[in-house]
């Protein structure tokens, strides 16, 4: 099912301390609401930011430039990052919530100095993986208390991931930890906002039990 052009208005019209989630079972709809909101992102000013888990940064990269990001560009001229899960979320199989904040919070500034805001992406499977969901839900609710900066950003979750894992229970307060909810699945794509969200639309949309 493809990505309608309501979802994409949205993610390239996404404003400063936007927190949004992204629920999405392929490859190619989470490179479409990812990869056209940090286009719209790089071509209004801002730094860019993609943190990786299930495709590595070249993956990333390769998958980026088909879609029409000159990624060597901004890579080269310190608008764009591409890291590994690795260097920003979970470290030495550790994942801290603080030190995370403290990562954001260093890019944010390094944007800020020249002049750009900061847009953010990350792929967020590995908490699952690595069994640190406590730790993740902890980070998840932390980011508007602790981390009031002028950026924007969008988590994104692969379903497929979340239902293997045995966690599906956590998606509602998942989806309650952000500002706006994406889902793309068999049913279709839709924005909400999360307190218009119930357990049986996400149950409808994405075709799982929770």
């Amino acid at each position: 099912m493809s990505v309608t052009q309501e979802v994409v208005h949205f993610v390239n019209s996404m404003k400063a301390k936007d927190h949004v989630i992204l629920f999405y079972d392929t490859l190619k709809e989470k490179h479409n609401v990812l990869f056209n909101f940090l286009s719209a992102s790089l071509s209004n000013g801002k730094g860019a930011v993609y943190v990786c888990f299930e495709e590595s940064p070249e993956e990333i990269r390769n998958a980026m430039k088909l879609f029409g990001i000159d990624v060597r560009k901004n890579e080269e001229e310190g608008n764009l990052i591409i890291s590994n899960y690795d260097e920003v979320y979970i470290e030495n199989g550790q994942a801290d919530c603080l030190k995370i904040l403290a990562i954001w919070k260093e890019i944010y500034e390094r944007f800020r100095k020249r002049g750009l805001g900061l847009s953010a992406v990350g792929e967020m499977s590995c908490f699952f993986i690595h069994n640190k969901v406590r730790e993740l839900l902890r980070y998840e609710y932390a980011l508007h208390r602790f981390l009031d900066l002028s950026r924007d950003g969008i988590c994104a979750y692969n379903v497929n991931t979340i239902v293997e894992t045995g966690y599906t229970e956590i998606m509602m307060p998942l989806v309650r930890a952000h500002g706006w909810a994406i889902f793309t699945g068999p049913s279709g794509s839709m924005v909400y906002k999360p307190e218009n969200v119930e357990d049986y639309d996400v149950e409808r949309l994405l075709k799982i039990r929770i």
